[in-house]
Parts: structure tokens; sequence; C-alpha cells
């Protein structure tokens, strides 16, 4: 360490120059907000699925669905039906849109003769034509729901857009140039669809990221001038938060790793760790100073007492971040990387910064006498605190007892229930449009099953129709599923339509030959785009595509489950297989993969740091001392997940990981001052209370500096961005408590009192 101090006018000249290199990489850096890049490319249902989907196009996914409130509340109105019609024609012909399927221009298929032809479903001319609309609409199933709101207050339009925008800029001037149609029409209307979300979600997340960030910045600017009174004591540890978070995003973009949704959260950790840093090393050397250490003496006994637990802390908070690098999704992976390399750019770099920057400033520049930091608050309150630990350590183990039995209990009860779009908040525009949807529509969500025939049979064998009808009428019991997509139903609307539209022929008929000859006559009559969108090309593969709500992932794996026995019970499995697959289903699938990949590094960063501890003071009883007080924080916010029903999503599974970064910090410091003390002879009870007098202050201002940044955070309406806020708040101060009032019983109970 004393080589920094030997070296720290080349090292800040380094340190200098890097950043200005690194800051070029900055201008390399790219976003991307792709969702695909979540799915592992070897899993077997993403293999399935990518097949799946060269083969059929899943349209749901391109699709934004508009719907139109009408004024008066009720949408047979000639003039509203006009003015809709003419503001659909607007979208569809906006760049990007492919084609659209609207409800005034959606027709309705007669047979005439040996003919067939087709009208507008919704015609309104006429006050007489208007008339025969609603009562035909009133009653049809296939129209309200689709086209129209349940309500009869909504008419609907769907419009897909060019598959080759999907996932580029492209798509989201698509969507403000839909929101700029929207205002100059001066309609009310409804927006969702994949596509739409995808815009509105990412413009959130980028601009509430910067825009809290900025804020936590100057919080934290705000804390530290509170703590310290002085240029420098706010100085220093910015830059240090700024340039290592340039190295961090500089390498980014020199590499050409993309900042994502995932490695958005680098920021508040680079400036998490940095704070931690400096802080420690500037407290401990004012320490020294006031002892009436010279400068340079001083600063050697900082790097030789603190500087080692800082690498270490360091080094066990990278170790925790690459653990990630285990999962098979390429975000995290790269996520957990950028995280490790970052936490140990900022040693460096708050290092190199201090050393240089400690000696030449003057006594009480640092801070000033007058500052928070400075108070005897501190050694008072840490006397108190370690008196209390003396006079009452059974009540306070009792009550330690007491709320880890609580919140193991509550942590066993957090929900695994997730949503599609729980990272939204409920008075967000996207959630409230998906809940509209859900309400009034089918919902947004994309059911696809893919039906496999058996032996020499295809799809369009009466034997494969009647099961793939029976499946569709187990599904339509629950009233939230669309009509049905498939051979099965094209066959029944054929038939239906053959027989002069009489509900009682809508069903599969009785004979092959009928089939045969209602499908020859859709051919004819230009049906084999249809045919092709829900039949393999060897006839052998099948598609039955529908749509719901999004009820949550613990609702559809009971409905799964149902359908399965069904299946299995009550269908002649011997003519087909088959393959519950969609992009929603592997979105829903990932969200929970995300969630145990993230679960799954912080416990292999448990090990490993537990190990690490366990050589480095070499004692298991130092090994299990040093995991207890980081387990600790995490209990208890598992606990408060659990109490208020919060369920363990991706965005709160990151919190675990990120707060344990923090709680093992100060767990480190804490143990490392402890052997110092040790060393030097004391007994435990005075290294404890030396230990909590000079490091216990370091631990608080740390604290209540991260505290300030994160608490702010909660001030989003993005989902994700409060929770981080929140939860990594919260286990700050379950840290510092677990830390502070258990720890030193711990060790009290493993070396004695002696």
């Amino acid at each position: 360490m004393e080589r920094f101090i030997q070296h720290r006018t080349k090292i800040l000249l380094i340190i200098g120059l890097l950043t200005m290199l690194f800051v070029g990489g900055i201008t390399q850096l790219k976003f991307s907000f792709s969702f695909e890049g979540f799915f592992p490319k070897e899993d077997v249902e993403y293999q399935y699925y990518e097949a799946y989907r060269e083969r059929f196009f899943e349209d749901q996914n391109y699709m934004i669905p508009i719907a139109v409130e009408a004024p008066n509340g009720n949408i047979f109105d000639r003039e509203f039906l006009a003015f809709v019609d003419s503001f659909f024609s607007k979208i569809e012909a906006l760049p990007g849109i492919d084609s659209m399927s609207v409800a005034t221009r959606v027709k309705e298929v007669r047979r005439r003769g040996l003919g067939l032809s087709s009208r507008p479903y919704l015609r309104y001319g006429t006050d007489a034509q208007l008339e025969a609309s609603r009562k035909r609409v009133s009653k049809d199933s296939l129209f309200i729901g689709i086209y129209a709101g349940r309500s009869l207050k909504h008419v609907c339009g769907y419009f897909y857009l060019d598959k080759a925008i999907f996932d580029s800029p492209e798509r989201d001037h698509l969507s403000r140039n839909i929101d700029g149609v929207v205002e100059a029409f001066g309609v009310n209307a409804i927006i969702s669809g994949i596509p739409y979300i995808r815009t509105q979600y990412i413009e959130k997340l980028s601009s509430e990221l910067l825009l809290f960030m900025s804020l936590s910045a100057l919080l934290l600017m705000l804390a530290l001038v509170w703590l310290y009174r002085s240029f420098w004591g706010v100085a220093l540890p910015l830059l240090t938060a700024f340039a290592a978070l340039a190295w961090t995003l500089g390498l980014m973009g020199f590499t050409d790793e993309p900042l994502g949704i995932l490695s958005n959260l680098l920021i508040p950790i680079i400036f998490v760790v940095s704070m931690s840093d400096v802080i420690h090393l500037m407290t401990k050397y004012q320490a020294m100073i006031e002892a009436g250490h010279g400068k340079f003496e001083a600063l050697k006994m900082t790097l030789r007492q603190i500087g080692l637990a800082t690498f270490l802390t360091s080094l066990t908070t990278s170790i925790g971040f690459g653990a990630l690098m285990i999962s098979r999704m390429e975000p995290i992976r790269a996520f957990g990387l950028y995280a490790a390399i970052g936490v140990l750019f900022t040693f460096v770099v708050a290092v190199g910064i201090l050393t240089f920057s400690l000696p030449i400033m003057k006594p009480g520049r640092l801070m000033r006498k007058n500052a928070l930091a400075q108070s005897a608050f501190w050694d008072q309150s840490m006397g108190w605190m370690h008196r209390l630990l003396l006079k009452r350590p059974l009540p306070i183990v009792l009550m330690w007892i007491g709320i880890l039995a609580l919140s193991i209990f509550y942590t066993s009860r957090i929900p695994l229930d997730n949503y599609l779009m729980e990272d939204m908040s409920p008075r967000d525009k996207v959630q409230r449009s998906m809940a509209f949807y859900d309400e009034e529509f089918y919902g947004m969500r994309a059911f696809e099953m893919a039906i496999h025939t058996k032996g020499d049979f295809q799809v369009t064998d009466r034997e494969v129709l009647v099961e793939m009808a029976k499946i569709q009428d187990h599904l339509a019991q629950h009233q939230f599923f669309s009509p049905f997509f498939s051979a099965a139903s094209f066959v029944q609307n054929a038939n239906f339509v053959y027989h002069y539209n009489r509900p009682q022929h809508f069903a599969i008929p009785d004979s092959q030959a009928a089939i045969d000859e209602l499908l020859n006559l859709s051919r004819l009559n230009g049906g084999s785009p249809i045919l092709d969108r829900i039949i393999g090309d060897d006839g052998q593969m099948g598609r039955i595509s529908t749509r719901l709500p999004d009820i949550g992932t613990g609702a559809f794996q009971v409905l799964r489950k149902g359908l399965e026995d069904y299946i299995a019970t009550e269908c002649d499995t011997t003519v087909f297989s088959y393959h519950i697959t969609g992009h929603a289903m592997l979105t829903e699938r990932n969200l929970v993969y995300l969630r145990d990949s993230l679960l799954q590094g912080l416990l292999i960063a448990f090990i490993i740091v537990a190990v690490i501890m366990g050589l480095l003071f070499r004692s298991w009883k130092m090994l299990l001392i040093s995991i207890v007080p980081n387990v600790v924080p995490l209990l208890l916010t598992g606990g408060v997940m659990g109490l208020f029903g919060i369920s363990l999503s991706s965005s709160t599974s990151i919190v675990f990981v990120i707060s344990f970064g923090i709680a093992v910090d100060d767990t480190i410091h804490f143990l490392t001052r402890f052997r110092l003390e040790r060393d030097r002879g004391l007994s435990v009870d005075d290294a404890i209370r030396a230990t909590m007098l000079g490091t216990g202050k370091a631990m608080i201002l740390t604290s209540i500096v991260l505290l300030g940044g994160f608490v702010l955070l909660m001030a989003s309406d993005f989902g994700g961005t409060f929770n981080t806020g929140f939860f990594t708040a919260l286990t700050i101060l379950f840290a510092l408590l677990s830390d502070l009032l258990l720890l030193p019983l711990l060790l009290r109970w493993v070396f004695g009192r002696k």
C-alpha cells in the first residue's frame, strides 16, 4: 500500500490519462434495450420457439392495438365511426405500419349461392344500417372483446408493424408518430401492444434513470456538505465516483458492450462502492491527523490499517458480482463482469486520488470542526451502544432471535407470482392500458400451442381437428380466452359460412369428405394465406393461437396443469402431441429464470466470500461470524417483502445482489479493525469498544450518505427503480444495525471476554 504514496504523482497522472481515455470510450457507448437478449440461446424452450416462429408468424408480437373512446359513451354513432375510420387510416399511413385490422373495416363473409361475398361487419352509412349493426354486434362474441369493448364505449383497431423495425430505433419513431396522430386528432385513445409498450418502457427507464441518478448525485453532495462542511470533503468522494464511473462505462464502450436494461444499475453501484471506500479512508486519515500524526505518517497508517480492509471489501464485492457470470443469460453475465471490474476500478481510483490529495491539504480542510462528522455525538453514541451491549446482551440476543424468526416466517411467504409488466406503477400509462385491455378486451398476453400429429395423421384429418376443438372448448371455459385461431376454428367457421351462417353449424363436420370440401372451397376463395398461418408445410404441425389477460405466473401454471391433465385423460393422444410456446410464455419463463439466476449467483457469492474470510482470518469461527451479519439484513428485507406481499421478481432479486455487496463491506471493516486491536494486545471487550469508536463512526457516515442516494429513487413511478431504492436503503439500514448490535455479541460469544 505504501507504494501508492511513493509513486502518488505518477499514479495520479496515470489515473488522469486513463480517465480521459475512458471518457472517449463513453462516446462509443451504445444503448440496447432488447428483451430477446435475456433468452438463453442454448435453452431448449428458446430453440423450439425459434423454430416455431420461423414457421408461424406470431403476429401478436408485432401488433399495436388502439382503442378509441366514443365521446358520448356509445360507439353506435355515425359521426363517431366515420371520424374513427379516418383516424385509423391516418395511423395506417405511418411509415413502419405493414397492415391493419380495424373495427370499421373488418369484413363479414357470407355465402351467396355457390360463391362467397363479404361486406363491412359494422355498417353505418344510414341509420337503418347502423341499427342493424348494433343488434348484430350486441350478440356476437367474435366482435365484442376484439373490435368493440365489452362496455360498448370503445372501438379498436389493430396495427401490425414491419418486422424489420421491431427491435430498432424506427420502432420508437413509429410509437412517437402514433402519439402525434392521437394528439392531432384529439381522441381519447388507449394504446398497448408489445412494440408500443417496449418504447414506453425504455423511454421511462432511461429518462428516470438519468433523472434520479442526477438527483441522487445531488443528494449525495448535499449529504457530504452536511457531514464535512468543506469543499474537499465533497469534491474528493464525487471526483472518485465520477472517475470510476467513467472507467467502467468507457470500458464498456471500448469493448462494444451496450448499456442495457440491467447494466443501467452499474451507475448506482459504482456510486455506492466509491462513497464507501472514500469515506472510510478519509475518516481514518482525519482521525490520525487529530491524534497528532504528520500528514504522510497519517496517510501511511491509514493505508496500513484501512487500506487492506478497503481492498478486501472491493475484492469480496467484486467476487459477489462476478458470481453472476455463471448465468446462461448474456445480459446477466455482462452485468456481473462489468460490475466486478467496476468495483476494482473504484478501489484503484479512490486510493490513487486520495494518496495524492490528502497530504497536500492543510489540516482542517478535509473536515471542518463544526461539521457533523466531527461532532462528539458519534463517540458518545458508540460508547453508549457498547455499554448497552455489555449490560443487556441477553435481551438484545432475544430481540434478534425474535426478529429473525419473524423474518424467516415472512420470507417463506414471499409471493413467487410474476407479471409481464409488474415493474410498472399502477399509475403508469402502460400499466393502465394493460389493465384496460384485460377488462374491456381479451388482454395482451399471447398464448401459442403447437400441435404435432403422430403417424400418418394430418392436421386437417377429422380425428386431429376434433381433439383440437376439445382443447379449445376446455380452454374456453376460462372466459378470459379470446376466440381461437387454429385449423379447428377455421373449419368450424367455414362450415358455419357454408351453411348460411346458421349457429348450429359452427362445428367440425361429421365426415372427412365434408372437411376436405370446405378446405378446397376456402382455398379457391382466397383462404390459403390464412391456412398457411395455422398449418405447417407438411401438414403435420398445427397451431392454436389466442389471447388472455396477464393473469400472473401462478395462475397460468394452474391453468397449464389443468390443461395437461385434461389432455392426458380426455383426449386421444395417439393422434397428436403438443407444445405450449410463444413469446409471452418465453418472457414469463425468463423472468423466473432471471430471478433464480440472481439468487443462485448470490448463494455462490456467499460461499466464495465465506471461504476468503476464513482464509484471511485463518479461523473457521471468523468465517461464521463474517457470514451471519450479512445474511441477517437479507432475511430482514425478505421478511418485509413477505409481510407486505411483494413478489420476488427480477427487480427485487437484483436488490439482494447489490445489498450483499454493500452489507459485506462494513462487516469486513469491522472485523479487520477488531483483529488489529486484538493484535495490539487488547481484550475482546476493549477491542470491540475500540473498533466501534474507530470504525463505527465511518460505518454510520457511509450509511447516511448511501441512504440519501437510494431513498430518492423511491419517488420513481417505475417499479424497478422504486424497488431498487427502497429495498437497498432498507438493507443498508439493516446491515448497519446488524454490524453494530449483532456482530459484537457474536465476537464476544465466540472469543469470550478475556
